[in-house]
C-alpha cells in the first residue's frame, strides 16, 4: 500500500475490541476502531445494517482497507458490500476461533467438550455487559426488555428456558489473552463453574488470527478479501463466506 493509505479502519464486536487493539500495537498497524456493542449477532439484520453504514461513512476517510471484526455471525455479515475500499473478514463462524488462533483449534475444543461456555477479556469491555443471560435471545431476556408482557403460558415457557439453559454446558473455559481484565474474568469464570457444577479450565489464547486479519491483503482459507464493488455472501454447502460481484 502507498504511504497515503496505510491506515486501516477496524469495525468490530465489543468482545474483540481489546484484543484487536493489542494486535494492532504489536504489529505496528495504524488503525482506527469502530467498536460495536456485543450481542449484535443475535440480530443479524441489525448487525448488517450497522456495519454497512460505517463502511459507507468511512470509505472516503483515506483508509487503505476496512477490517471486519466479525465472522459469519448468524449470516449477519452476508450481504455487506465493499464500496471504494477492500474489506477483510476472517473465515470463522464464532469469535472463539479468533481467541484460540484458528478455526481448527476451536473445532478441536468442540470435539473435546461440546458443552463449553467460554469466557474472555471482552466480557468486561465497555461494550459488553457480563452476566449469565448474555446469550439469551434478545426480546426474551427480561434484563434486556422489561417492557414486554406475556401470557401465563408464554411466561412459563420463558421461565423454563431461563432456568434450564445452563444444563447444556458442562465446562467453563477462561481463554487467557494476558489482558489487564484477565484476573477479573478468570474469577468470574471460576465462580460460574462452581455455581452450575461445571468443570473449569484455563486455555492460553493465541493472537495469531487477530494479527493476520489486520496485516494480510491476500485470500486464503482463513481470510476473505472482498474487492471494491463486491459483496459478501455465505455458501451453506461450503460453510464459508465468499465474495461475489455486487
Amino acid at each position: 500500500m502507498s504511504e497515503t493509505n496505510d491506515k486501516i479502519c477496524v469495525i468490530a464486536c465489543g468482545m474483540l475490541g481489546a484484543d484487536l487493539k493489542k494486535a494492532a500495537e504489536r504489529t505496528g498497524i495504524k488503525a482506527d476502531f469502530e467498536i460495536l456493542p456485543a450481542g449484535l449477532h443475535e440480530t443479524p439484520a441489525q448487525l448488517r445494517i450497522l456495519i454497512q453504514q460505517i463502511i459507507n461513512t468511512v470509505s472516503n476517510n483515506g483508509y487503505g482497507r476496512i477490517v471486519i471484526g466479525y465472522g459469519v455471525c448468524g449470516q449477519g455479515t452476508a450481504g455487506i458490500r465493499a464500496g471504494k475500499l477492500p474489506l477483510v473478514i476472517p473465515q470463522v463462524h464464532d469469535c472463539i476461533s479468533l481467541f484460540l488462533g484458528s478455526d481448527s483449534a476451536y473445532k478441536e475444543q468442540f470435539k473435546t467438550c461440546p458443552g463449553t461456555y467460554y469466557f474472555t477479556a471482552g466480557w468486561f469491555s465497555p461494550n459488553a455487559e457480563p452476566g449469565e443471560h448474555r446469550n439469551f435471545p434478545i426480546g426474551l431476556n427480561p434484563a434486556q426488555n422489561r417492557s414486554l408482557s406475556y401470557s401465563k403460558e408464554e411466561s412459563e415457557l420463558i421461565a423454563d428456558f431461563f432456568s434450564g439453559w445452563q444444563k447444556n454446558y458442562t465446562r467453563a473455559v477462561f481463554i487467557n489473552t494476558s489482558d489487564e481484565q484477565g484476573k477479573k474474568v478468570e474469577e468470574y469464570a471460576k465462580t460460574t463453574a462452581e455455581k452450575f457444577g461445571w468443570k473449569y479450565e484455563e486455555i492460553t489464547g493465541n493472537p495469531r488470527l487477530f494479527e493476520k486479519m489486520l496485516t494480510t491483503d491476500k485470500n486464503d482459507d482463513e481470510i476473505l478479501i472482498v474487492p471494491p464493488g463486491f459483496k459478501i455472501v455465505f455458501d451453506p454447502q461450503a460453510g464459508k463466506l465468499e465474495a461475489i460481484r455486487a
